[in-house]
């Protein structure tokens, strides 16, 4: 059972994106479970067992939005925005004080600055939302960040869904025309399909509102006024029809840390079962706070997971008030992984008809999977080993460097691309 805060929200990723939420006010989508482990990857060979995305033929007869791209091997099907090669930060810094506000945006600047191969997206939030004047001083700092380098975008509550398409198409507007934002970040996305004619959250029924449709349609506004990047925080995992009507989902945020293991129910990074793992990580996000120091296996592991993520030991009722201790830390750890993507392709150089499970394992014994196309983050210069599945009728001959063997250790110094062969 999701259960969202009753708080007012009024504030609210390498290479590496980072996206920052500057601005007033308290927690965001704060949620109750129903998430489980993977990695960065593409739809299933035919046959498998993985859920199917959402599709406009799925859609009730009155929707007219969609249909959705699921992200399977793009992630910026959704709306155009450009997909990080590896995992960021997405930090919602609600600090109240302008002068603490600009002290963090510098820091954030300078943070960038020292990593320029890692992507920043600053989110802020002058008054949940765009507030009711123009501040010179969020547009100065807007300018700044955006001559950095960093790509700024503008929070939105949508009222779990609830709130007229118009008044948070109105907002985004506002955004645009007041500080010249790249795209927006859509609050309190629901994690169920449908709410009934009457607004009931967990409608089954077909005739109530079409949730992910909502968002598709704020998406599709977005593109068509400028906006590149669209994301949304539910705060805990989210049906499949979701995926690709906006480009990054937060699906975990919890005062603890979410687990690695696919085992672990909602409280898995990779949703339950695994489903995930169809999917390109950068669709995925999560936030936790409360968390009293960083462990850094811990963030090269789960990077691995989603696309973006946010950790600090941030505690009570604002625990996004102030720029995470750990902030320099986690960019300068993700900017030190490298992307290595295994693809595979049939003998005359034909992408498989479906994506083939591929697994790549760490130093530290730990391991990625997930479904052709996958990007998988790890440490410049450390042996990793790369295995590739047979499936059906797609047998492994071999990769790309001409090693016979479908298991193979590599040592990538710069961002690598494998190709597995089959026949």
């Amino acid at each position: 059972m999701r259960v969202p805060r009753h708080e007012v929200l009024t504030s609210v990723g390498a290479a590496v994106l980072m996206a920052i939420m500057v601005g007033s006010g308290v927690a965001f989508s704060f949620s109750s479970p129903s998430s489980s482990v993977t990695s960065t990857s593409s739809t299933p060979a035919a046959g498998s067992s993985s859920e199917v995305p959402f599709s406009g033929s799925d859609a009730p007869s009155s929707i007219a939005y969609g249909p959705f791209a699921a992200g399977a091997t793009t992630p910026s099907t959704a709306s155009g925005a450009l997909a990080p090669l590896g995992t960021g930060v997405i930090v919602p810094l609600f600090t109240e004080n302008s002068g603490a506000r600009l002290s963090d945006v510098n820091e954030i600047i300078q943070t960038k600055l020292a990593y320029p191969v890692v992507p920043i997206v600053v989110v802020f939030n002058p008054e949940g939302g765009p507030g009711s004047s123009y501040d010179p001083g969020i547009a100065t700092e807007v300018r700044n960040m955006q001559s950095a380098g960093i790509t700024v975008v503008g929070y939105v509550p949508t009222g779990w869904g609830e709130d007229s398409i118009s008044s948070v198409e109105s907002a985004m507007l506002v955004y645009l025309n007041w500080y010249g934002v790249s795209g927006i970040y859509l609050d309190q996305m629901p994690n169920w399909n449908y709410n009934s004619p009457s607004g009931t959250w967990y409608y089954s029924g077909q005739d109530g509102e079409f949730i992910p449709a909502y968002f598709a349609a704020l998406s599709q506004y977005g593109k068509s006024i400028g906006m590149t990047d669209v994301m949304a925080n539910s705060g805990a995992d989210v049906p499949t029809d979701f995926i690709g009507s906006v480009n990054t989902i937060g699906i975990f945020e919890n005062s603890y840390l979410p687990s690695l293991s696919l085992s672990a129910g909602w409280t898995s990074i990779a949703g339950l079962g695994g489903w995930h793992a169809s999917y390109t990580k950068s669709n995925f996000m999560f936030f936790s706070y409360g968390v009293p120091s960083l462990d850094p296996s811990y963030l090269l592991s789960v990077s691995d997971y989603v696309g973006y993520l946010y950790i600090t030991n941030g505690t009570g009722t604002q625990p996004y008030n102030a720029l995470s201790p750990y902030f320099d830390q986690m960019v300068s750890l993700l900017a030190s992984k490298i992307p290595v993507t295994i693809q595979s392709e049939t003998m005359n150089g034909i992408s498989t008809s479906g994506g083939l499970w591929v697994t790549v394992a760490q130093p530290d014994g730990s391991s990625s999977s997930g479904y052709t196309p996958s990007t998988f983050d790890v440490s410049s210069g450390s042996a990793v080993t790369v295995s590739a599945d047979s499936y059906g009728s797609y047998v492994f001959d071999h990769w790309s460097d001409g090693s016979r063997s479908p298991v193979i250790e590599v040592t990538p110094t710069q961002a690598m691309t494998l190709v597995a062969f089959y026949r």
